[in-house]
Parts: C-alpha cells; structure tokens; sequence
C-alpha cells in the first residue's frame, strides 16, 4: 500500500462543496444526525480503490461494531457503519462528506482512511460540529483541525521520534535527514525538526528533502562525506540499501518511517546493512505485544488482512465505543461532539501514549515509536518499548 499527499481542493472542488450542500436532501431520519431511537449511524470515508488504498480498515471497524452489536449494541441502541470510498479523489471526498454528514445524518466519522478527507472536509466538519476519529492521519490537516483526532502519531510526530530514537537511544552526535517531500507536507517536517532541537539541543549533521526516486548514489556519498552516523530516509528501499552497500555505509543506521514497514521491504535489505523502522502502533508482525493479540483474533475470525492500518481501525472502533458507553442520555451527534470535547484519556496499548479527543483547536494526542530492525529477511522488534521523545 502506498501513503501520498495531494494539494488542497481546487476552486472548482469547493464550489461544487458549495453547490452540493445547497441542494442536499434531508436527513434520511429527517434531522442532522440527531436521531434518538434506531442505530446509531456512523460515517467513514476510505481509500478501497485509488493510489492510497486500505480496504481493511472499514472492514475492521465494522468487525468491532459487529461485536458491540451482539451484546447488545450501545443501550439497545446497534451500531451501522456507513463508508464510503473517495479513491483519493478530492471531489469524491467532498461528495462523500455531503451525503454521510448532511444525507444520512451520521452522528460521527470513525475509521476513515483517506489520503484527502481531513485537507478538503474539515471546514465542513466544523460547520456540522461533528467529530471525526480517523484511523489513519495522512494530510497534516488531520493534526491541525479542532474537529479531528487521529489515533495514529501521522508522519510528523513520528519523524520527531524518529530523530529522537537516533540521537538519544542509538546515542548519534550525526544524525542526518535524506527524505522526499510531498507536497503540503514541507511545513510539518520543518516542526517536526525543529521539536527535535528544541528537546535535545541537537541539529542535523545533513538534510536533503529533495531525495526523489531516482539514482540514489549522489544523496549516499554526499551521506558519506557528511560522516553522518544515522541517517532518516523515507523513499524506494530496494535501490537506496543496494546502492548503500556498494558504498560500503554497513557502520550506518539507516531509520525509516512506517510507510516501509511491509514483510517484503525487510527482504529488499541486505545482509549485514542496518536497517531500522519506526513504527505507528505495537509492531504488527509481532501478536505478543500488549493489544495485538485481540487484533489479530478478530482479524483472523472475520477473515481481514492483518496491517498496521487495521490496528488503526480496531483502535479508532474501540475509543469510539468506549466514549458511548459512558455516556448518559440520547446518543445524537450533538451530545457525542460534547462526549468527545469533555472527555477523559483513554489508556489503549497499541499506542505510546493516551488518546484523547479534548476542546483544542488542534489534535495529535498519540506521540511515540516502537523500533523493529530488519534480520535476515524479517523485522525483528527492539526491546526498548515505545519511545516518546521528551519522556523517560
């Protein structure tokens, strides 16, 4: 699978936002998401077809509102999932908000999983004052937006952990960034370092963001000449660690984000090369691990692929969950807003610290890495536990 970025709607895109929500029908339930009896609809937008594709993650939420359902639902109230795919298209994204927010009178988002939802539905999610929980934060808007929570730490948190992990546990006085930058992601990568610095006191030996796919040679001798002792990268696997061994860098740590964490890329790194990952929830590959062991059986009972997307999804499914039950009183999209703005941290031990939805203008409530190292064709997971820069 692959994870991209694309630029904000166009014009165009948010005047047919405009014209969309000016002629839309009704609630099905004839209100805005303030149903009271029946189930409890609730919304998500996913990539299933497109370059960003995650047909798991729906799959898994509706596994664990399955389960709800059959010991009964939310005070006899069941559980209806409604997703729907944008295909990382960000008309069909803006199209799907319209229909699942203003249509269907969804009393939430869990779950989604789109490449483009949080950058071009946000302000229309703070216009219908309505919580989003995504299973996967892509788009910096996802971390920016007082109406969306992600429960992964996204891609700028995790680099922060990343150069933390280098710098404090591998004890690296050269840590040096090699990363290709997509576009609207430029700014987060710029806080991201910056944290780093200001947690550390350290700086970048080198930094290059604008590594791309091409031949990987100039970047690695530019590496060399820079004694770099670690170096983050977050592009091809293959061509960068095969050029790397022909360099001869076999005394470099080599730390990539979770974008590279597949069974097949452990095998593209070669023989005595050191390769890390810095991983988004407990490593997947390893079921042993606090709050794996209960994802992997529902994966396996319902037939799901097991992916670190679908952690994200049973994780989204669970706080959702777990915020209705403590609830009093009818369940509509105004009070479960309310519920997840006064809500307390949930404890979930997938993650390396608490996720909470909260009052902010802004939310990244999961911070922390767990570390896995490429052995011999496999990810092999370090033993340090979550690393969360700034805490012991």
């Amino acid at each position: 699978m692959k994870r991209s970025l694309v630029r904000r709607p166009a014009a165009a895109v948010l005047a047919l936002a405009f014209t969309l929500a000016a002629t839309a029908c009704a609630a099905d339930d004839g209100s805005d998401g303030g149903s009271t009896k029946g189930a409890i609809k609730v919304g998500s937008i996913n990539g299933i077809t497109g370059l960003f594709q995650t047909p798991e993650v729906p799959q898994a939420v509706k596994a664990v509102f399955d389960e709800v359902n059959a010991a009964g639902g939310i005070n006899g109230r069941k559980l209806e999932l409604i997703s729907k795919d944008d295909a990382m298209n960000p008309q069909r994204s803006t199209e799907n908000e319209v229909e699942l927010v203003q249509s269907k009178g969804v009393v939430a988002l869990v779950g989604s999983s789109s490449a483009v939802d949080c950058g071009v539905n946000r302000a229309a999610y703070k216009t219908a004052k309505i919580v989003s929980i995504p299973a996967v934060g892509v788009d910096p808007a996802c971390f920016n937006s007082p109406d969306i929570a992600p429960v992964n730490p996204g891609p700028f948190k995790l680099l922060t952990a990343m150069l933390y992990y280098a710098s404090e546990t591998l004890h690296h006085d050269k840590v040096c960034l090699y990363y290709t930058t997509l576009p609207g992601s430029g700014g987060g990568i710029s806080d991201a370092i910056k944290e780093w610095e200001t947690l550390t006191g350290k700086q970048l030996a080198a930094k290059d963001t604008a590594v791309g796919e091409g031949d990987p040679t100039p970047h690695l001798i530019a590496a060399k000449q820079a004694g770099c002792q670690a170096v983050l990268y977050n592009a091809q696997v293959g061509p960068w660690f095969a050029q790397a061994q022909t360099q001869g860098m076999q005394n470099v740590d080599f730390i990539m984000g979770a974008n590279s964490y597949t069974d097949a890329n452990a095998k593209l790194v070669p023989s005595g090369m050191r390769a890390y990952v810095g991983t988004e929830w407990q490593p997947y590959t390893d079921t042993t691990l606090p709050g794996n062991g209960r994802w992997a059986e529902l994966m396996d009972k319902r037939g799901i692929q097991r992916t670190a997307f679908s952690q994200g999804a049973v994780m989204a499914a669970d706080v959702f969950v777990q915020v209705l039950k403590g609830m009093k009183g009818d369940i509509t999209r105004k009070t479960v807003t309310e519920a997840f703005k006064k809500m307390s941290p949930i404890e979930y031990p997938m993650v390396g610290s608490p996720w909470v939805f909260g009052p902010g203008d802004k939310h990244n409530p999961v911070q922390g890495s767990r570390f896995v190292k490429a052995v011999d064709g496999k990810w092999q997971v370090l033993p340090e536990g979550f690393i969360v820069p700034g805490k012991k």
